[in-house]
Protein backbone atom coordinates (compact mmCIF):
# COMPACT_ATOMS: atom_id res chain seq x y z
CA UNK A 1 0.00 0.00 0.00
CA UNK A 2 2.95 2.43 0.73
CA UNK A 3 4.23 1.46 -2.49
CA UNK A 4 0.69 2.14 -4.41
CA UNK A 5 0.96 5.73 -2.47
CA UNK A 6 4.07 6.73 -3.15
CA UNK A 7 3.40 6.27 -7.08
CA UNK A 8 0.16 7.99 -7.01
CA UNK A 9 2.05 11.14 -5.25
CA UNK A 10 4.97 10.58 -8.25
CA UNK A 11 2.33 10.84 -10.78
CA UNK A 12 0.93 13.95 -8.86
CA UNK A 13 3.95 16.07 -9.27
CA UNK A 14 4.44 14.95 -13.04
CA UNK A 15 0.79 15.92 -13.88
CA UNK A 16 1.56 19.05 -15.10
CA UNK A 17 3.92 18.01 -17.40
CA UNK A 18 2.70 18.96 -21.28
CA UNK A 19 1.57 16.56 -23.16
CA UNK A 20 0.76 18.21 -26.50
CA UNK A 21 3.08 20.00 -28.79
CA UNK A 22 0.50 22.16 -30.32
CA UNK A 23 -1.20 23.25 -27.19
CA UNK A 24 0.14 25.09 -24.19
CA UNK A 25 -0.27 24.31 -20.44
CA UNK A 26 -1.18 27.38 -17.72
CA UNK A 27 1.49 26.63 -15.59
CA UNK A 28 4.98 28.27 -15.48
CA UNK A 29 8.51 26.80 -14.76
CA UNK A 30 9.17 27.16 -11.15
CA UNK A 31 11.70 30.50 -10.30
CA UNK A 32 15.28 29.42 -11.34
CA UNK A 33 14.06 26.56 -13.60
CA UNK A 34 15.05 26.32 -17.04
CA UNK A 35 13.59 24.26 -19.62
CA UNK A 36 15.00 23.62 -23.15
CA UNK A 37 13.41 22.42 -26.08
CA UNK A 38 13.94 21.08 -29.80
CA UNK A 39 11.35 21.63 -31.91
CA UNK A 40 10.86 19.45 -35.33
CA UNK A 41 7.87 20.12 -37.46
CA UNK A 42 7.20 18.19 -40.93
CA UNK A 43 4.50 19.77 -43.23
CA UNK A 44 3.64 16.99 -45.72
CA UNK A 45 1.69 16.28 -48.81
CA UNK A 46 0.99 19.87 -50.38
CA UNK A 47 1.96 18.29 -53.85
CA UNK A 48 -0.67 19.98 -56.55
CA UNK A 49 -0.50 18.94 -59.95
CA UNK A 50 1.64 15.78 -60.75
CA UNK A 51 5.38 14.79 -61.32
CA UNK A 52 8.42 16.34 -60.11
CA UNK A 53 6.73 20.27 -60.33
CA UNK A 54 4.62 18.86 -57.97
CA UNK A 55 7.26 18.04 -55.15
CA UNK A 56 6.87 19.74 -51.55
CA UNK A 57 8.06 18.80 -48.34
CA UNK A 58 8.58 21.43 -45.31
CA UNK A 59 10.54 21.26 -42.32
CA UNK A 60 10.30 23.57 -39.44
CA UNK A 61 13.16 23.35 -36.73
CA UNK A 62 12.65 25.55 -33.51
CA UNK A 63 14.90 25.75 -30.79
CA UNK A 64 13.32 27.09 -27.39
CA UNK A 65 14.70 28.23 -24.42
CA UNK A 66 12.39 28.43 -21.11
CA UNK A 67 13.14 30.21 -17.64
CA UNK A 68 10.66 30.64 -14.79
CA UNK A 69 10.61 34.01 -13.28
CA UNK A 70 8.25 34.02 -10.49
CA UNK A 71 5.80 31.71 -9.06
CA UNK A 72 3.54 32.74 -11.88
CA UNK A 73 5.51 34.14 -14.30
CA UNK A 74 7.93 32.68 -17.15
CA UNK A 75 10.11 33.95 -20.05
CA UNK A 76 10.72 32.31 -23.44
CA UNK A 77 12.98 32.43 -26.56
CA UNK A 78 13.00 30.71 -29.71
CA UNK A 79 15.35 30.05 -32.71
CA UNK A 80 13.90 29.34 -36.06
CA UNK A 81 14.77 27.46 -39.20
CA UNK A 82 13.00 26.13 -42.14
CA UNK A 83 14.23 23.19 -44.30
CA UNK A 84 12.05 22.88 -47.80
CA UNK A 85 12.51 20.61 -50.53
CA UNK A 86 10.39 21.59 -53.67
CA UNK A 87 11.11 21.60 -57.40
CA UNK A 88 11.80 25.58 -57.02
CA UNK A 89 13.99 25.84 -53.93
CA UNK A 90 15.67 23.08 -51.08
CA UNK A 91 17.89 23.58 -48.64
CA UNK A 92 17.87 25.10 -44.98
CA UNK A 93 17.59 29.00 -44.50
CA UNK A 94 17.09 30.83 -41.25
CA UNK A 95 13.83 32.14 -40.35
CA UNK A 96 14.00 34.04 -37.23
CA UNK A 97 12.92 34.27 -33.63
CA UNK A 98 10.42 35.28 -30.65
CA UNK A 99 10.15 36.44 -27.42
CA UNK A 100 7.34 34.66 -25.17
CA UNK A 101 6.27 36.19 -21.66
CA UNK A 102 3.27 33.86 -19.85
CA UNK A 103 1.76 34.82 -16.48
CA UNK A 104 -0.35 32.35 -14.70
CA UNK A 105 -3.67 33.91 -13.12
CA UNK A 106 -5.27 30.46 -12.12
CA UNK A 107 -3.25 27.34 -10.65
CA UNK A 108 -5.10 24.35 -12.32
CA UNK A 109 -3.85 22.71 -9.10
CA UNK A 110 -5.51 25.08 -7.12
CA UNK A 111 -8.74 25.59 -9.13
CA UNK A 112 -11.28 23.98 -11.23
CA UNK A 113 -10.14 25.78 -14.69
CA UNK A 114 -6.24 27.27 -14.58
CA UNK A 115 -5.71 30.16 -16.49
CA UNK A 116 -2.93 31.95 -18.47
CA UNK A 117 -2.05 34.73 -20.96
CA UNK A 118 1.12 34.69 -23.30
CA UNK A 119 2.14 37.19 -25.46
CA UNK A 120 4.91 36.35 -28.59
CA UNK A 121 6.34 39.14 -30.60
CA UNK A 122 8.25 37.84 -33.19
CA UNK A 123 10.16 38.49 -36.83
CA UNK A 124 9.98 36.15 -39.15
CA UNK A 125 12.12 36.00 -42.30
CA UNK A 126 10.89 32.80 -44.55
CA UNK A 127 7.39 32.01 -45.81
CA UNK A 128 6.33 28.89 -44.78
CA UNK A 129 3.65 28.39 -48.17
CA UNK A 130 6.92 28.68 -50.52
CA UNK A 131 10.31 29.45 -48.56
CA UNK A 132 10.56 32.84 -50.38
CA UNK A 133 12.48 35.83 -48.81
CA UNK A 134 10.60 38.17 -46.53
CA UNK A 135 10.65 40.41 -43.83
CA UNK A 136 7.58 40.05 -41.76
CA UNK A 137 6.78 40.91 -37.80
CA UNK A 138 4.15 39.41 -35.88
CA UNK A 139 2.17 39.56 -32.60
CA UNK A 140 0.87 36.63 -31.01
CA UNK A 141 -1.34 36.45 -28.22
CA UNK A 142 -3.24 33.55 -26.23
CA UNK A 143 -5.57 32.99 -23.51
CA UNK A 144 -4.66 29.53 -22.13
CA UNK A 145 -7.42 26.73 -19.81
CA UNK A 146 -6.30 24.05 -18.14
CA UNK A 147 -8.59 21.75 -16.37
CA UNK A 148 -7.14 18.37 -14.92
CA UNK A 149 -9.87 15.86 -13.90
CA UNK A 150 -9.72 12.17 -12.73
CA UNK A 151 -9.96 10.40 -9.77
CA UNK A 152 -5.84 10.63 -9.40
CA UNK A 153 -6.13 13.85 -11.70
CA UNK A 154 -4.75 11.86 -14.39
CA UNK A 155 -6.62 13.56 -17.27
CA UNK A 156 -5.63 16.78 -18.78
CA UNK A 157 -7.96 19.07 -21.01
CA UNK A 158 -6.09 22.26 -22.42
CA UNK A 159 -7.20 24.94 -24.97
CA UNK A 160 -5.50 27.78 -26.16
CA UNK A 161 -7.85 30.90 -27.60
CA UNK A 162 -5.09 32.39 -30.27
CA UNK A 163 -4.63 35.82 -32.31
CA UNK A 164 -2.23 36.64 -34.57
CA UNK A 165 -1.39 39.74 -36.49
CA UNK A 166 1.62 39.68 -38.70
CA UNK A 167 2.83 42.42 -40.74
CA UNK A 168 5.22 42.92 -43.82
CA UNK A 169 6.52 46.25 -44.42
CA UNK A 170 7.80 45.94 -48.16
CA UNK A 171 4.27 45.48 -49.44
CA UNK A 172 2.88 47.19 -46.49
CA UNK A 173 0.93 43.85 -45.99
CA UNK A 174 -1.08 42.59 -43.09
CA UNK A 175 -2.94 39.62 -41.93
CA UNK A 176 -5.35 38.40 -39.14
CA UNK A 177 -4.91 34.74 -38.12
CA UNK A 178 -7.59 33.30 -35.34
CA UNK A 179 -6.32 29.80 -34.01
CA UNK A 180 -8.23 27.25 -31.12
CA UNK A 181 -6.22 24.63 -30.32
CA UNK A 182 -7.79 21.70 -27.62
CA UNK A 183 -6.19 18.37 -26.63
CA UNK A 184 -7.05 16.12 -23.82
CA UNK A 185 -4.94 13.40 -22.58
CA UNK A 186 -4.41 10.92 -20.16
CA UNK A 187 -1.18 10.06 -17.86
CA UNK A 188 -0.87 5.96 -18.05
CA UNK A 189 1.73 6.04 -15.50
CA UNK A 190 4.56 8.28 -14.51
CA UNK A 191 6.41 8.10 -17.76
CA UNK A 192 3.67 8.44 -20.28
CA UNK A 193 1.06 10.15 -21.74
CA UNK A 194 -1.43 9.60 -25.02
CA UNK A 195 -4.12 11.84 -26.29
CA UNK A 196 -5.60 13.59 -28.74
CA UNK A 197 -5.15 16.94 -29.90
CA UNK A 198 -7.58 19.32 -32.85
CA UNK A 199 -5.96 22.69 -34.19
CA UNK A 200 -8.53 25.03 -35.83
CA UNK A 201 -7.27 27.81 -37.93
CA UNK A 202 -8.42 30.90 -40.50
CA UNK A 203 -6.75 33.78 -41.66
CA UNK A 204 -8.13 37.03 -43.36
CA UNK A 205 -5.48 39.16 -45.46
CA UNK A 206 -5.85 43.13 -45.02
CA UNK A 207 -7.80 42.09 -41.54
CA UNK A 208 -11.11 41.45 -43.47
CA UNK A 209 -10.14 39.42 -46.90
CA UNK A 210 -10.65 35.48 -45.89
CA UNK A 211 -7.53 33.79 -47.45
CA UNK A 212 -7.91 30.10 -45.93
CA UNK A 213 -9.12 27.74 -42.88
CA UNK A 214 -8.70 24.21 -41.70
CA UNK A 215 -8.72 22.18 -39.13
CA UNK A 216 -6.12 19.32 -37.94
CA UNK A 217 -6.76 16.40 -35.88
CA UNK A 218 -4.87 13.65 -34.63
CA UNK A 219 -3.23 11.26 -31.89
CA UNK A 220 -0.28 12.56 -29.24
CA UNK A 221 2.45 10.87 -27.15
CA UNK A 222 4.35 11.73 -24.43
CA UNK A 223 7.68 9.88 -22.56
CA UNK A 224 9.13 11.52 -19.53
CA UNK A 225 12.06 10.18 -16.92
CA UNK A 226 12.81 11.36 -13.49
CA UNK A 227 16.25 13.28 -15.11
CA UNK A 228 13.79 15.72 -16.84
CA UNK A 229 14.14 14.68 -20.20
CA UNK A 230 11.06 14.00 -21.87
CA UNK A 231 9.42 13.56 -26.12
CA UNK A 232 6.54 14.46 -26.89
CA UNK A 233 4.97 13.58 -30.99
CA UNK A 234 1.93 14.76 -32.49
CA UNK A 235 0.74 13.82 -35.82
CA UNK A 236 -1.89 15.90 -37.35
CA UNK A 237 -4.36 15.39 -40.55
CA UNK A 238 -6.26 18.04 -41.79
CA UNK A 239 -9.59 16.98 -42.00
CA UNK A 240 -11.66 20.02 -44.53
CA UNK A 241 -9.86 22.71 -45.58
CA UNK A 242 -11.55 25.94 -47.12
CA UNK A 243 -11.22 27.17 -50.03
CA UNK A 244 -10.69 23.46 -50.95
CA UNK A 245 -8.26 22.50 -53.98
CA UNK A 246 -7.24 18.91 -53.57
CA UNK A 247 -10.82 16.37 -52.42
CA UNK A 248 -11.68 18.87 -49.55
CA UNK A 249 -8.89 20.16 -48.60
CA UNK A 250 -6.62 23.27 -48.53
CA UNK A 251 -3.23 22.74 -49.42
CA UNK A 252 -2.19 26.01 -51.15
CA UNK A 253 -2.66 27.10 -47.42
CA UNK A 254 -1.96 24.20 -45.14
CA UNK A 255 -0.17 20.83 -45.60
CA UNK A 256 -2.35 17.68 -45.71
CA UNK A 257 -0.57 16.31 -43.13
CA UNK A 258 2.06 17.95 -39.60
CA UNK A 259 4.11 15.76 -38.01
CA UNK A 260 6.01 17.75 -34.72
CA UNK A 261 8.38 16.14 -32.28
CA UNK A 262 9.41 18.29 -29.06
CA UNK A 263 12.94 16.80 -27.19
CA UNK A 264 13.95 18.58 -23.70
CA UNK A 265 15.15 18.60 -20.43
CA UNK A 266 14.15 20.87 -17.61
CA UNK A 267 16.79 21.80 -14.93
Amino acid sequence: MRNLHLLLAAAATQACDNPFTYSYLTETLKPGKTEIVQWATARLGRNIGAGYDARYRGFDFKTEIEKGLSENEQIAFYLNYRYFETSVRDGLRFDGLQVAYMRMLADPDKESWGQAIYIEPGYSQSSSKNGALRDEYSLELKYLLQHNFGAQQDWIYAANIVTEVEYKPASEEDALKLKLTQGVAYQINTNWFAGLEVVAEAEWAEMNDFEYSAVLAGPCFRHQRESGLFISLTVLAQIFGTYADKGDLNVSDKSPWEIRLKAGIEF
